[in-house]
């Protein structure tokens, strides 16, 4: 029986398409974790128009009963048309940020979410 040999081309493209969205999807997670770890780290420390100030005004902001404000940032990104995100299906992502504020206008609690 005669063994049958990919061509090393062959061979090569079907690596990267495996390894590059891995590798998207893992860089994409830890940079979620680090941004979610400091701002987190911000809790009890940065004031409302901090948070503004870095990330621009929120797309949601909500004055509860008690005085605090839940506040809503989402940034959205698309791939470039023709780019290797596009086709691996990888290429665009929703990044939710949502925080919590005391009435006098402290992070209280922090949550970000990719997807």
């Amino acid at each position: 029986m005669k063994r049958v040999a990919l061509p090393i081309a062959v061979s090569m493209v079907l690596v990267l398409v495996i390894c590059i969205p891995i590798t998207f999807m893992t860089g994409c997670t830890n940079a979620a974790k680090k941004k979610e770890a400091y701002w987190n780290s911000q809790i009890g420390v940065a004031k409302y128009d901090d948070v503004v100030s870095s990330l621009g005004p929120p797309a949601a902001k909500e004055k509860l009963s008690d005085g605090s404000i839940v506040a809503k940032w989402v940034r959205i990104s698309y791939a470039a048309e023709g780019g290797y995100g596009s086709l691996t299906g990888y290429g665009s992502w929703t990044e939710e940020v949502i925080m919590r504020f005391s009435p006098s206008g402290i992070l209280t609690q922090s949550s970000l979410h990719e997807f």
